[in-house]
C-alpha cells in the first residue's frame, strides 16, 4: 500500500485526477467520486481500471474492491470539481467557450440567475432580452476578485425545472416547491423542511464525524508509533541475541560451529515471525491513518469550496462513507512486546551437553487483565517458547535407605529477561542497576525489579523437586504499611506488573498491617493467604538473612516452604496443582527502601544436610 496517496496533496488532486495527473474536465475526465474513501478518479483512469469479466474495480486511492454491475458510470459524479476548475480557469485568464452561442465564441461574463457562460455579442442580447434583462451578469474580471463559493450553479428540479429549496428527511432527497405537493407532500407522512434547515443539520452531523475521524487519525498515529516501537525492538533483540549467541561461540571449540549455524537460523526464524506480525499490522495502521486523513481532509476543502446545497449534496453522499471508515479496524498484534533472546545454558557442563548447549527463546508480554491492579498496561502475561533448555543437569538424590527420590533441578536468573533495574550474575540477583546499562531488546520485564529462571520447573509423578533461596536485606528507608520489599514466586503464568503473582506461590517480603512496626514473611497460593511469620524490626539499618527452602511434592500435591537454618516447615499448601511447567520468580524493591541479594541454590551446588535428609524422610512418601 505505499503507493496510497497522503492528504498532502489533496490540494493538487482536487482538480486532477490523482492517477493520470491530467484536469479533471466534462468529457473523458470525468470526475467520479469513489464511495470508500470519497475521492476523486477521473471516469477514464476508472474504466482502465475496471475489470468486466467479474465486474470489480480495485479503488486506486484505497484499494478497497467494488462490486460494479454496472460498470464504472453507476459511480456517482462530482460535480463541484468541474465547478472548482471552471472558476479556476476564470482566475487563470483561460478560454472558457460561451454556452448560448453556436459558435462557442469565448466568453467573457457570466449570468448569475442563468449559470450560463456569455460571450460579448450574447451578453450584449441578453441583457437586452424581456426575460433576462434583469438578471445580473457578471464579467470574468469582476469574478476573479470573487471567492469560489459565489460560483453559482444552477440547482434546479429535474422534473419541474424549479429551484430546489426544500429537503426531504423521509426520501433523503433535495426537491422544488412542487414536490412539496405532488410527490413529498407532508399530508402524506413526509417530513419536509427547509434546504438551509437541512444544511445546519447535516453539517453538524458531518463535522462532529470528521471530528471523530480527526481523532481516530490520532488514535492510529499514536498505533503506528507504537507498532514502530514495537518493530524496532524486535529487531535490537535479534541483534542482541545474535551477539549474545556469537559470544559465547566464539569462546568454544569446532565441535560448535554447527549448533551456532542453527540456532543463528533459529534467530532469524523467530524474530521473523513476529517481524512479520508488526510490520502487517503497521502497514495495516499506516494505511488507515493514510486513508482517514486524507478523506478527512478532502472532505473539509471541498466543503469549503461549496455553496449550502452543493455542501448538503456532498454531505449526504458521503456520509455513508465517512461512517464506514469509522468502523474501519487495523490489523492488530495480540502481543503488547515481542522479541527473542539467546539462553547460554548449561555452559558448566558444555563437553557433556556440547550437541544441545544453548537455546534461542521468542519472549513475547501479552496484555492480560488484572481488576485490582493500577496499572493495567504494564501487566502483561510473559510467553517462553520453547521453555524449557535441553538436557538439564539436575541432580537425583536418594536419602537414608528409603525409597525418597528428590530432584534438585539446575536453575539459574536468566539475565535477559531480566529487568535492566536489577544486576544479574549466574545465581545471583541484586537492586542494583547495571553499568553499562543493559539494551531493552523487547525481551525484558520493566514494570519493576523482576528476574525470571532460565527454565522451569517440570514436575514428575512420584518425584519431589528442592531448590533454595537466599534472600539478605538491609533495610534503609521505612516504608508505609502493607508493602511489597521482595517476593520468591512460583508460577505456572509469570506476568510482568508492580503487583504480586495472581496464579501460584506467592513468599513476599512485606511491611505488616498485622505485625506493627514489624517485617514479615506473607505467603500467598492462588491470592489466598496461607501464613504471615514476623521477621524483624522495620527499622532503618535493620537486616535479616533468610534461607528458605522449597520441596514440591509431585505425589501428594503439596508445597513445602522450610527454613533451612533450624529446618522446620514454616508452612505447606495443600492441594497444588502441578499439571502445568512452573516458573521460579523473584522481584525486588528498589534500592532507595532496602539493599537485597537474592541468590538461587540448586543442582550440584545444593548440598543436603543431614537434618534436611531427617525432615524429607518424614514428610508423607511419595508412591514408589
Amino acid at each position: 500500500m505505499s503507493d496510497l496517496i497522503h492528504v498532502s496533496v489533496i490540494k493538487d488532486y482536487l482538480t486532477e485526477c490523482p492517477v493520470c495527473n491530467e484536469q479533471f474536465d466534462d468529457a473523458s475526465h470525468l470526475p467520479r467520486r469513489m464511495t470508500c474513501c470519497v475521492q476523486c478518479v477521473c471516469h477514464d483512469c476508472l474504466q482502465k481500471i475496471y475489470q468486466e469479466a467479474d465486474e470489480t474495480l480495485l479503488c486506486p486511492i484505497c484499494r478497497d474492491k467494488h462490486h460494479l454491475p454496472d460498470g464504472v458510470a453507476s459511480l456517482p459524479r462530482e460535480p463541484l470539481i468541474l465547478k472548482i476548475i471552471n472558476d479556476l480557469k476564470i482566475h487563470k485568464g483561460l478560454r472558457l467557450p460561451c454556452t448560448d452561442c453556436p459558435d462557442s465564441n469565448e466568453a467573457v461574463a457570466r449570468c448569475d440567475d442563468c449559470c450560463v457562460f456569455l460571450c460579448t455579442e450574447c451578453k450584449t442580447s441578453h441583457d437586452r432580452h424581456r426575460l433576462s434583462r434583469h438578471h445580473i451578469t457578471v464579467t470574468f474580471e469582476e469574478m476573479k476578485g470573487r471567492p469560489v463559493q459565489t460560483f453559482r450553479r444552477l440547482h434546479q428540479c429535474s422534473q419541474h425545472q424549479q429551484p430546489r429549496q426544500f429537503y426531504c428527511y423521509s426520501c433523503d432527497k433535495i426537491i422544488c416547491v412542487s414536490c412539496t405537493v405532488l410527490d413529498h407532500d407532508k399530508g402524506k407522512g413526509h417530513n419536509v423542511t427547509s434546504v438551509d434547515a437541512a444544511h445546519q443539520d447535516q453539517a453538524q452531523y458531518t463535522d462532529d464525524t470528521l471530528a471523530r475521524l480527526e481523532e481516530k487519525v490520532n488514535k492510529l498515529s499514536t498505533t503506528e508509533a507504537e507498532l514502530m516501537k514495537t518493530l524496532q525492538t524486535i529487531k535490537v533483540s535479534a541483534d542482541a541475541a545474535k551477539k549474545d549467541l556469537n559470544h559465547t561461540f566464539d569462546n568454544l571449540i569446532e565441535k560448535l560451529q554447527e549448533r551456532r549455524t542453527i540456532l543463528l537460523s533459529d534467530v532469524e526464524d523467530k524474530s521473523t515471525k513476529s517481524s512479520k506480525i508488526t510490520e502487517e499490522a503497521l502497514e495495516s495502521t499506516r494505511a488507515l491513518r493514510t486513508k482517514l486523513a486524507s478523506s478527512t481532509e478532502y472532505t473539509k476543502q471541498m466543503r469549503g469550496k461549496a455553496d449550502h446545497i452543493e455542501d448538503l449534496e456532498l454531505m449526504l453522499s458521503s456520509a455513508g462513507s465517512l461512517n464506514a471508515m469509522l468502523e474501519e479496524s487495523p490489523k492488530a498484534i495480540e502481543f503488547f512486546r515481542s522479541g527473542v533472546t539467546f539462553v547460554p545454558g548449561n555452559l558448566d557442563h558444555l563437553i557433556s551437553t556440547i550437541k544441545s548447549t544453548g537455546l534461542v527463546r521468542s519472549v513475547t508480554f501479552s496484555p492480560t487483565r488484572r481488576p485490582y491492579c493500577s496499572y493495567p498496561a504494564m501487566y502483561n502475561t510473559i510467553t517462553m517458547e520453547p521453555a524449557e533448555l535441553p538436557e538439564a543437569n539436575d541432580v537425583h538424590k536418594k536419602m537414608f535407605g528409603n525409597e525418597v527420590q528428590v530432584t534438585c533441578p539446575a536453575l539459574e536468573w536468566d539475565s535477559k529477561t531480566a529487568s535492566s533495574e536489577v544486576t544479574i550474575s549466574g545465581s545471583v540477583i541484586t537492586n542494583t542497576k547495571p553499568d553499562p546499562p543493559l539494551p531493552d531488546t523487547g525481551c525484558r520485564m520493566q514494570s519493576g525489579r523482576h528476574a525470571l529462571a532460565s527454565r522451569p520447573l517440570v514436575l514428575r509423578r512420584c518425584h519431589r523437586d528442592m531448590f533454595h533461596v537466599k534472600v539478605a536485606f538491609i533495610v534503609k528507608q521505612v516504608k508505609e504499611e502493607n508493602k511489597m520489599m521482595f517476593e520468591i514466586a512460583l508460577t505456572s503464568t509469570p506476568v510482568d506488573g508492580p503487583c504480586s503473582q495472581d496464579a501460584g506461590l506467592s513468599v513476599h517480603g512485606v511491611t505488616c498491617s498485622k505485625h506493627k512496626h514489624q517485617l514479615c514473611l506473607r505467603v500467598m497460593y492462588n491470592t489466598k493467604l496461607i501464613t504471615d511469620i514476623p521477621l524483624c524490626q522495620n527499622q532503618i539499618g535493620d537486616s535479616h538473612d533468610l534461607h528458605l527452602c522449597f520441596i514440591l511434592d509431585g505425589t501428594k500435591g503439596k508445597i513445602y516452604l522450610v527454613d533451612n537454618e533450624s529446618v522446620k516447615v514454616m508452612c505447606t499448601v495443600s492441594d497444588a496443582v502441578f499439571d502445568r511447567p512452573l516458573w521460579v520468580m523473584m522481584c525486588v524493591d528498589t534500592p532507595s527502601n532496602l539493599d537485597i541479594r537474592g541468590e538461587l541454590i540448586s543442582g550440584q551446588d545444593m548440598a543436603v544436610s543431614d537434618g534436611m535428609s531427617r525432615l524429607l524422610s518424614l514428610l508423607d512418601p511419595p508412591c514408589i
